[in-house]
């Protein structure tokens, strides 16, 4: 049986975390492309899981707080995605010529 407070718990903290600490690495002045861009891959990642997350609780009969906290996540990771492309794109204007990386192949598992 899965364990969806157990999960959403870890969510929660990891965006506490996250929500507190990518703010602060984006306005740092000597923040390269390179690292922004791994810093977005793994925000999108983070957004994507929430997302598929979100999917998964909403085919379980649980109470509509789960689904909501669950969906409030989902609009952290999200927002935090943005910010990172925001600060991407802010960098490539910067540096012409370099675009986003391909999207990982996904990994089948």
């Amino acid at each position: 049986m899965v364990q969806w407070l157990d999960i959403l718990r870890e969510k929660n903290d990891l965006a506490e975390q996250l929500s507190e600490k990518m703010p602060r690495f984006f306005a740092y002045p000597a923040l390269s492309l390179d690292h922004a861009m791994r810093l977005h891959i793994l925000l999108e990642k983070h957004a994507d899981d929430m997302e598929k997350l979100v999917e998964q609780i909403g085919e379980v009969d649980l109470p509509d707080a789960i689904y909501e906290a669950a969906s409030a996540l989902d609009a952290i990771f999200s927002g935090l995605a943005a910010m990172a492309a925001s600060k991407v794109a802010e960098l490539q204007k910067k540096q012409p010529g370099v675009e986003f990386p391909p999207d990982p192949a996904p990994v089948n598992g």
